[in-house]
């Protein structure tokens, strides 16, 4: 299952994208804290995104957050407050896109952005992954939300070695932006081969990698679109999804 992540808005690189590299399964957007386009900046845009995102044939939509990366390595209370303020943007946009739905297997994947050469700290990771696992969806007693993270396994900083750790709160997900694979696209999807826990940090092998970035603008093309592709799940059923047209 193929898809694109953007910090654009998809109304801007919709049609650009697919008709370079065909129909997407899902999108993935950026949700405050985050130092890009933000997904949530205004009902008015968030609604024109989802008409977008239903338009282009895809009608999923994946979280990903990017706090200030400095936080990454501070206190728990930096990462419980990072994740409360993650939830209630997913909470708030699903009230106001009326037809956005929650997954049905009841699991929302949420993105923690670590970009190269940002730091980990055990205590920010418990602080935010416990918030987001245990977020009361609205008051109704539900926890659809379930950490995850955006690294390259095999980068030098902290990642696997701190969410892999037995004392760590539990990353369901690793989601790896190498290696790239350029040639591809989602009418020819690479065969899986992305970094992973398990081959780049062997003592802290727990924590699966199912989502891998395998190319970029940088690889020469057009529309500010990352590619991406699920390894071993179908990514979509993580994601929300629109039932109807905004």
């Amino acid at each position: 299952m193929a898809g694109f992540d953007t910090a654009s808005y998809v109304y801007d690189v919709r049609v650009a994208a697919v008709n370079a590299f065909g129909t997407p399964n899902f999108w993935l957007r950026y949700f405050s804290p985050c130092q890009t386009t933000a997904f949530n900046a205004n009902w008015t845009n968030a609604t024109s995104e989802s008409r977008a995102i239903w338009d282009s044939g895809g009608p999923k939509l994946g979280a990903i957050t990017v706090p200030t990366q400095s936080r990454l390595s501070g206190t728990t209370a930096m990462g419980q407050a990072d994740a409360q303020t993650l939830g209630n943007s997913l909470h708030n946009t699903w009230l106001n896109i009326g037809p956005l739905q929650l997954p049905t297997n009841g699991q929302l994947w949420c993105w923690l952005d670590q970009e190269p050469g940002t730091g980990l700290s055990l205590a920010y990771w418990n602080g935010w992954s416990g918030t987001i696992d245990g977020y009361n969806w609205g008051g109704s007693g539900q926890l659809p939300l379930y950490p995850c993270m955006y690294t390259d396994p095999c980068n030098a900083q902290p990642n696997c070695s701190i969410v892999g750790r037995s004392d760590a709160n539990w990353c369901y997900s690793i989601w790896s932006y190498h290696p790239s694979r350029c040639s591809y696209n989602n009418r020819n999807p690479p065969p899986w081969a992305a970094n992973t826990c398990s081959g780049c940090a062997p003592s802290y092998p727990r924590t699966p990698t199912n989502l891998w970035q395998y190319a970029y603008p940088s690889c020469g093309y057009s529309p500010n679109v990352d590619q991406d592709l699920g390894g071993g799940i179908t990514y979509g059923n993580y994601c929300f999804y629109l039932s109807s047209r905004p």
